[in-house]
């Protein structure tokens, strides 16, 4: 089999890694080569792994309508779908795997233009605007599967359809480089000068509004307010800053700095950017937060898991699917940083209840791997080429049951068909 996947930013953020860590696996049984846009991170990641890539224009439109930008996406988007059609034809692609959903517009073209079936992975949510409508009713109708990040991911894209046509499909994450048998601890607190008794709280995750870092630090206010000593590590950078973003993340990092002065954090918050040291700064942490409120699945939660650093997680989005509250860690209600400050006061009180909870989320991680991803991922693309038709409704209830990592030994796969009211979401970040 040979598979092209297609990514319709060269910036790199979760979706890009869990990308580089599919065609990984993938390219070990079969032919497998990358069409992206040049010069940027992902290429560069897919040079340092010798993995094969394509040049593809950048397609990073914004999903609200815009007298200028809208009318420019369409040009660009019938610019990407040639250039998608004749790269699937020069690599003599059997099936197109579309990294996100503006991947997926670009292979419904390259399909009109004789390109290969496609399957679609949707890592962010499609918001349920005009414009969000308009791109799930070009995937229903073109795409011959489409696979998302978590149930909730699915379920928001199932929402008022007649039947579910999307299923989801979790992503893996680096269990050898996430390993604290093999990671070296960090040296974070002798570089920050924080005393060993300071609990040590930290978010990991891009900086953009959605997930919730000034939640994080009104938060640590919070928490010294009632004497708790912490300190706090915002590490990750600006993922996204293209036209078609909706938030301005630059801003909002400014924000993020003018928040910490308000509230004379100056020596309690450190903001590290992107690190190289992620496991070891995971492995120093008495807590991992990530209060986002649109969140779908965010890898860095499996990876701190896997470390013994228990997760607290928003209550909405995919975070509850893998974190079990007051088990493997908590799952708190957004921008409610009070009750985000209680929870971890409580937590940090009762070092057994941390400890059991350390013990929880490594085992809560345990069904998620590159090699079952892979071998997940596979049996779709069999099973698509396998149909003379192209029907993701029809994939979405014949596929295999796919794994899913609980607090069980095993549980079947469940696939996005859960029905809910309707809802209008906000327009996310190209890539979650």
């Amino acid at each position: 089999m040979k598979i092209l996947f297609v990514n319709h930013t060269g910036a790199a953020s979760g979706a890009e890694f869990a990308l580089l860590r599919l065609v990984s696996a993938v390219r070990r049984r079969h032919h497998s080569a990358v069409a992206c846009p040049p010069g940027g991170a992902l290429a560069a990641m897919l040079d340092d792994t010798a993995i094969e890539h394509l040049p593809l224009p950048a397609f990073e439109p914004s999903l609200r309508l815009h007298p200028v930008h809208t009318p420019l996406a369409m040009v660009g988007l019938a610019a990407g779908s040639l250039a998608l059609a004749r790269a699937s034809r020069r690599c003599g692609a059997d099936l197109i795997h579309a990294n996100t959903p503006r991947a997926g517009l670009m292979a419904a073209g390259a399909r009109r233009a004789g390109g290969p079936p496609f399957v679609v992975r949707a890592h962010e949510h499609t918001p349920l605007n005009a414009v969000g409508r308009g791109v799930r009713f070009a995937l229903t109708h073109s795409a011959s599967a489409i696979l998302t990040v978590s149930r909730e991911n699915a379920r928001r894209f199932n929402e008022g359809l007649d039947r579910p046509v999307a299923t989801c499909v979790y992503n893996s994450f680096d269990r050898e480089r996430f390993n604290p048998k093999t990671v070296h601890g960090s040296d974070i607190r002798q570089e920050l000068g924080i005393e060993r008794e300071a609990a040590l709280l930290g978010q990991v995750a891009q900086i953009t509004p959605w997930k919730g870092q000034d939640t994080s630090i009104r938060a640590l206010w919070a928490l010294q307010r009632s004497g708790v000593n912490a300190h706090l590590l915002i590490v990750g950078g600006i993922a996204f800053s293209a036209k078609g973003v909706r938030y301005d993340n630059r801003a909002y990092l400014e924000s993020l700095h003018g928040l910490v002065r308000e509230l004379e954090l100056e020596e309690r918050v450190h903001f590290l950017g992107r690190r190289g040291d992620v496991p070891a700064i995971l492995s120093e942490l008495d807590v991992s937060l990530l209060p986002s409120w649109d969140e779908p699945f965010a890898n860095v939660m499996l990876e701190s898991m896997a470390m013994g650093t228990p997760m607290f997680v928003s209550n909405v989005g995919g975070g509850p699917e893998l974190v079990e509250d007051g088990v493997s860690g908590r799952t708190l209600p957004p921008k409610r940083p009070e009750q985000w400050a209680s929870a971890v006061e409580e937590a940090l009180a009762n070092p057994a209840m941390l400890a059991g909870m350390s013990v929880r989320a490594r085992a809560a991680t345990a069904n998620f791997s590159d090699e079952l991803h892979a071998r997940d991922m596979l049996d779709v693309y069999e099973h698509v080429l396998s149909r003379p038709e192209r029907d993701p409704g029809a994939v979405a209830a014949e596929i295999p049951s796919r794994r899913i990592a609980t607090s069980e030994p095993t549980r079947r796969f469940v696939r996005g068909d859960e029905t809910s009211g309707n809802r209008q979401d906000p327009d996310p970040s190209p890539v979650a």
